[in-house]
């Protein structure tokens, strides 16, 4: 299945913003004198988990709702069901790929596990962001 282009603008805006508080977060490993390679590849494994994570996310929700027909009590139940089971094996692979760099590769669980915030404080940022222009726009 294609991905739609809102699916691939979120994923965008989500991979650029996640990034730029990667950065800022290996910024203050630097600044406490804390920035070896585990750190890095920490972060590195928790960026591309947390970016997947929300395209796998996007993609279940598009897949989901493709012929969804949201007056049908069934089809809603369907749906919801489906979107539980994506939500439990994305957390298990979550779980996975975390858990395993951190075991055997002795990544920072800080590095690792932080990212893993960092897309919901990118759609928060952009909500107010969209509210503040939204509310400007009014006067």
């Amino acid at each position: 299945m294609k991905p739609q282009k809102a699916v691939v603008q979120e994923t965008r805006r989500i991979a650029i913003g996640t990034a730029v508080l990667c950065a800022a977060m290996l910024v203050v490993f630097l600044l406490l004198g804390k920035m070896t390679w585990q750190v890095a590849l920490g972060a590195l494994i928790g960026y591309a988990v947390a970016v997947g994570n929300f395209f796998a996310m996007a993609m279940d929700v598009q897949r989901v709702t493709e012929n969804f027909d949201p007056n049908d009590e069934a089809d809603l139940k369907r749906a919801k069901a489906k979107m539980r089971m994506s939500y439990n094996r994305r957390m298990l692979v979550m779980v996975l790929a975390l858990g395993a760099s951190i075991w055997f590769l002795k990544v920072n669980w800080i590095a690792v596990m932080l990212p893993q915030l960092f897309p919901r404080f990118v759609i928060q940022a952009w909500q107010l962001i969209q509210n503040r222009k939204a509310k400007g726009s009014e006067s």
